[in-house]
């Protein structure tokens, strides 16, 4: 390994790179480690889905460059090998108690049903959903099995 290889992986860990599957109709899941360091079992992994027709969190004065038609979740490290076994075993599911809002991910009849709760207070909480086709499911368990190893190596 030379120089330029180690810096590379350096570069790979300090910025993960984000999965993305776009929907025909421009909803998209993004998968990406938070990139915090954190204690054993507590780094995250952020599961966002964007739909342009999807309410946002300006509807509750709260804005930002991603407000409008955005939910977005952070899963532990502990919870997320569960997602990524119901992926891989055409299963289910479900965590409204995560500290951020909840995640679904469940099969479904040709493909995979995601759903985002973002929580911000109470009644202030945003839904979005979408359904990836089934050539999608196991690449989406490739693309969290991938951020969980990185968010790994963030907790201390």
């Amino acid at each position: 390994m030379d120089f330029r290889d180690a810096l590379n992986i350096v570069t790979a860990e300090l910025t993960p790179q984000p999965w993305d599957y776009t929907t025909p109709d421009g909803a998209t899941l993004r998968v990406i480690p938070a990139g915090l360091r954190s204690d054993q079992g507590e780094a995250e992994v952020y599961v966002r889905i964007t739909r342009p027709d999807a309410s946002g969190l300006g509807d509750y004065g709260i804005t930002g460059p991603n407000s409008r038609g955005v939910a977005e979740v952070g899963v532990t490290t502990t919870d997320l090998p569960k997602v990524i076994e119901a992926l891989t075993g055409r299963g289910w599911w479900a965590d409204n108690a995560l500290v951020s809002g909840a995640l679904l991910v469940a099969a479904a009849s040709g493909g995979v049903v995601v759903g985002v709760t973002e929580n911000h207070g109470a009644g202030q909480h945003v839904d979005v959903g979408m359904v990836l086709p089934e050539s999608q499911r196991l690449p989406l368990a490739s693309a969290l099995q991938r951020a969980l190893d990185v968010a790994r190596g963030w907790e201390d």
